[in-house]
């Protein structure tokens, strides 16, 4: 299932979506909506959560909203730095992931990944990380933090065309980013795995992270299922849904009361 069709269920189901907050959506029927998907982990931290939009806010009050250049993204630069362990870094932008992949195998073909937040990875080892930034937003852009030392300009002069980011966004992202770094000394595997009772036979979980049980075959099926029952989660059989941070249980008492079958 594609995302635009998972949209469309809800829409059909519920209506629109009128608001979002936390870890749940809220819709023009007004049903709540757990969300698991959170945009493929971008509202990782929550919807509206942290500081980011308030700086998103500040900045489109001063107009500086266009093409035209602003402040440096040097501190995009330094927050990414602080996020993968230190080493002084570049930012990239550009507009899908495939297109930050193929960038980040032009600097390094071993040492290359795709960053997960809450992940026990060390991710200082390694070279080139593409990002889905930890902000609320459509996948219409992803970063790439590449290790200083292997930004020479002839490499640089040959990657795909970037994609600009507006300041406010800018400005936005490289909060959410130390949001992300605050929370991340809070949040702990107590917080994920008391839902165990709930989504251990639909999901393999580590840490926040959960992957499909659930036959691919039956994934689409399973997906309606959960929204049927107030829940989404990753229309993408190989996609990864999230464990919500401190949401009640009986969001899930459905779930476990009216089992899916497989």
């Amino acid at each position: 299932m594609t995302v635009e069709e998972l949209s469309q269920e809800i829409f059909n189901r519920y209506g629109e979506v009128t608001r979002a907050r936390g870890y749940f959506l809220y819709t023009k029927k007004g049903v709540r909506l757990t969300d698991m998907y959170l945009e493929d982990g971008r509202a990782i931290l929550g919807w509206r959560a942290g500081n980011a939009l308030l700086h998103f806010k500040n900045m489109l009050s001063r107009g500086i909203s266009g093409s035209f250049k602003c402040e440096k993204n040097c501190r995009l630069e330094k927050s990414l730095c602080l996020l993968l362990g230190g080493a002084k870094r570049r930012a990239f932008s550009f507009s899908s992931k495939q297109t930050a992949v193929k960038a980040s195998l032009m600097f390094s073909k071993e040492k290359t990944i795709v960053w997960k937040p809450f992940s026990k990875i060390n991710y200082s080892d390694f070279d080139s990380v593409v990002i889905a930034p930890p902000f609320g937003w459509t996948n219409s852009f992803w970063l790439l933090s590449v290790k200083e030392e292997l930004c020479d300009e002839d490499t640089v002069k040959l990657l795909p065309e970037e994609t600009h980011l507006s300041f406010p966004l800018l400005t936005a992202v490289t909060r959410a980013v130390y949001d992300y770094m605050e929370e991340e000394k809070i949040r702990q595997e107590k917080d994920w795995f008391i839902y165990d009772t709930f989504l251990h036979n639909y999901f393999e979980r580590s840490g926040c992270h959960l992957t499909a049980k659930v036959p691919k075959e039956k994934y689409d099926e399973f997906v309606l299922y959960c929204l049927d029952h107030h829940i989404i989660i990753n229309p993408h059989y190989e996609g990864t849904s999230y464990v919500p941070y401190q949401v009640d249980k009986g969001n899930f008492s459905q779930i476990k009361n009216s089992p899916f079958a497989f």
